[in-house]
């Protein structure tokens, strides 16, 4: 018998597919939304539900979990709080996770409206990547009821291989940030340190060796230094969404009232990339950039 709780999962983009994907392969029994129907059709022939809106979602799931892995916060605000989201088919002891990177703000405000309904709230943002996903090697960020945490366990744990509670709603967000902030600064400056070692006459793929094990060490030299050694920069996370966590780190910041200048730095150069018309490379792609600045 099954005992497993029924899934909602709503936003089957680079992340969310793989992490639905995971899902159902789990045993759950999985009911699915995005805006494009034609991303589902291999879970539907897995056995996953398919709606057509959120609030369809809702209607029919009724007290249980739903996943929201959308692409940035408008998208949330759209699919909680939407002509068509769930907000109004909310049942008491629904149980909302945000498993997206979102504004903090809009979290808390979001967490309130749903809390206030009789329902729950969590923000459970990840980091490792696609590879992660299709691993189910995430971390989790968790912000929320403790208890209510618990009640995601079993779903959580067929994603991530590390979930952490690290406070109230919007901690998780919070945690996110502070990940997206160190990610984005690291993979400028392995770039930018792989194309002086090999303008100045090293190897990268040398280089790169010569640093792993080293104070210089980290998986951003590991998985996104060796994309930058093979060139490959399909998208696993675009440089569009790596700005996107960088301006809302910089809204943070602003918000908090922190001066952080390397993150201002940073964010600009990454908006330099966009820019360029090189949003949709993976972040590694930031090397293409840097090779651009320097023909």
């Amino acid at each position: 018998m099954n005992n497993l709780p029924t899934v909602g999962f709503i936003g089957l983009g680079l992340m969310g597919h793989a992490m639905a994907t995971k899902l159902i392969m789990a045993g759950f029994d999985l009911h699915i939304h995005s805006r494009s129907k034609h991303k589902a059709e291999d879970l539907i022939a897995k056995g996953a539900i398919w709606h057509s809106s959120p609030a369809q979602m809702a209607q029919t799931l009724g007290a249980d979990i739903i996943i929201i892995c959308v692409t940035d916060s408008q998208a949330l605000q759209e699919v909680v709080t939407g002509a068509n989201g769930l907000m109004p088919y909310l049942t008491p002891d629904s149980l909302l996770i945000d498993m997206g990177t979102s504004q903090v703000d809009l979290t808390q405000s979001l967490a309130a409206k749903v809390t206030k309904a009789g329902s729950h709230y969590l923000d459970a943002p990840v980091s490792g990547g696609q590879k992660g996903a299709l691993e189910a090697s995430l971390s989790v960020m968790a912000g929320g009821e403790e208890g209510q945490l618990t009640r995601a366990m079993p779903a959580l744990g067929a994603m991530a291989a590390r979930i952490t509670h690290v406070g109230p709603v919007g901690c998780g967000q919070i945690a996110k940030t502070a990940n997206q902030m160190i990610v984005g600064a690291s993979v400028g400056i392995v770039a930018e340190a792989l194309l002086l070692a090999r303008q100045a006459g090293a190897e990268p793929a040398k280089v790169k060796a010569a640093l792993t094990g080293g104070f210089a060490d980290s998986k951003i030299l590991q998985i996104h230094g060796q994309r930058m050694v093979e060139q490959a920069f399909a998208p696993g996370a675009r440089a569009t969404t790596q700005l996107k966590d960088m301006q809302q780190a910089s809204a943070l910041a602003r918000q908090t009232g922190v001066d952080l200048p390397l993150l201002t730095r940073s964010t600009e150069q990454w908006q330099a990339m966009v820019d360029a018309g090189q949003g949709d490379l993976d972040q590694a792609g930031y090397l293409a950039w840097v090779e651009k600045l320097n023909p």
